[in-house]
């Protein structure tokens, strides 16, 4: 519990919008679970995890989030994992996203499901009629760098580790244009961009055809990249909604927030104060 404690402090701190909240979060117990969303700065939502004898969700099902003048619907939904809780139960995933979407559509411009997933949970979601803008997945080891299209519905997976974060961004240009992932498109621009900027530095400032007079294969190179990365910016710009994913690694190139790291530090502590 005193790790659980910490990660609700750490997810205040870090301005935590929403938790989905899964089936392996009541391995202590469901009033453990109701504690850590009471300490919580944000909501704990679930749409199919629901009192046994009401049949009615324990948490929120959505809430609707404003932002940069549009309003999001965000929904969340856990697989079961053969977890049996004590006075609870995990309805059908797509029966309960469906009871509530045509709810959140009269009050959100897109909605978001957030769904922790297996596998064979995902295949039979993703082959569904489901009316949702994004899908944001966890519960396997899949990530991917470009969102994936499925039945009109845009994909995102980071893994189930935290290793990674996904950050989404979309400029909305024309409401009744579709967005356009440019996901792929950007990371090739970064990659030519940065080779091209390797043969620069080596250059230290001379001209590149000066420099690299005497070496005919990498001045077709740069030629060549300098071309790519004229075609690559004309087709993000010409993109009339482009919507792009990042996937963030968090290793040792990510800074720690002192604060953050000041929790765990305190934790540190508090777990061998109790360990026998």
């Amino acid at each position: 519990m005193e790790i659980a404690l910490t990660m609700i402090q750490a997810y205040n701190k870090l301005g935590y919008r929403a938790y989905n909240v899964t089936s392996h979060d009541f391995a202590g117990g469901p009033d453990n679970v109701r504690r850590l969303a009471n300490m919580a700065e944000f909501p704990f939502v679930s749409a199919n995890i629901v009192d046994s004898m009401t049949q009615k969700p324990i948490f929120k099902p959505y809430i609707i989030e404003k932002v940069g003048g549009k309003k999001f619907g965000i929904i969340g939904v856990t697989a079961s994992n053969n977890v049996q809780i004590k006075g609870l139960t995990i309805a059908d995933i797509g029966k309960s996203i469906q009871s509530y979407l045509p709810e959140i559509r009269r009050k959100a411009d897109f909605v978001i499901l957030m769904a922790y997933l297996q596998r064979d949970d995902e295949i039979k979601l993703f082959a569904e009629q489901i009316d949702v803008d994004f899908i944001l997945t966890s519960g396997t080891f899949r990530y991917s760098r470009n969102l994936n299209k499925k039945n009109g519905m845009l994909i995102a997976r980071c893994g189930n580790i935290g290793k990674y974060i996904g950050a989404i961004t979309f400029d909305l240009q024309n409401e009744d244009r579709e967005l356009t992932d440019i996901s792929n498109v950007q990371i090739q621009l970064q990659y030519a961009e940065k080779r091209l900027n390797s043969f620069a530095s080596a250059a230290d400032g001379k001209p590149l055809e000066e420099f690299y007079a005497d070496e005919p294969g990498i001045l077709r190179t740069i030629k060549s990249l300098q071309t790519q990365i004229k075609v690559l910016n004309s087709e993000a710009t010409s993109v009339v909604n482009p919507i792009t994913y990042n996937l963030i690694e968090l290793d040792k190139s990510v800074p720690d927030d002192p604060a953050i790291r000041s929790m765990l530090k305190e934790l540190g502590k508090r777990l061998s104060a109790i360990q026998p």
